[in-house]
C-alpha cells in the first residue's frame, strides 16, 4: 500500500501541472485575438481616438496606459474595469474587435482597424 501513495500523488501533481500548462495556452490564445490597434470615433467629442492593445492585455489609449482590472475574457469580449470603476467592453465579430462599449457615456463604438499592429513580443513598433 505504500508504493500507491507516492505514485497516486505524483500523477496528481502530473494532471495539475498539465491543466495548467492548457489554461495557459488557451488564456494567451484568447489574448491574441484582442492584439491590435483600432480607431474610433467618439460622437460628442468629434476626434479619432486610438486603442493599442498588447499581447500582455496592456491597453493604451491614445498614447496613455489605462490602469483597470480584468473582468472577462472569451472569445466574444474583453471586460475590464478602470481605475474609476467605469466598464470598457470590447465585443467581437467573427473572432475580430467589433465594438467598443464605454460605461462612462452609455455609449457603443465601432471599432476601425489601423495600419499601427503591435509586435507580438508586446514591444510597440517605432
Amino acid at each position: 500500500m505504500r508504493l500507491k501513495w507516492p505514485f497516486f500523488l505524483t500523477s496528481l501533481g502530473i494532471a495539475a501541472a498539465g491543466a495548467k500548462l492548457v489554461r495557459r495556452h488557451e488564456t494567451q490564445e484568447l489574448n491574441s485575438l484582442y492584439v491590435g490597434s483600432w480607431e474610433f470615433s467618439h460622437p460628442h467629442e468629434k476626434r479619432l481616438h486610438t486603442i493599442t492593445i498588447y499581447p500582455d492585455l496592456s491597453i493604451i489609449l491614445d498614447g496613455s496606459a489605462i490602469i483597470y482590472q480584468l473582468i472577462e475574457l472569451s472569445e466574444q469580449k474583453l471586460a475590464i474595469q478602470d481605475q474609476f470603476g467605469y466598464h470598457l467592453i470590447i465585443k467581437t465579430k467573427n473572432g475580430t474587435p467589433d465594438t467598443l462599449y464605454d460605461e462612462l457615456d452609455d455609449i457603443s463604438l465601432t471599432l476601425v482597424p489601423t495600419t499601427l499592429n503591435p509586435q507580438k513580443e508586446g514591444v510597440p513598433m517605432q
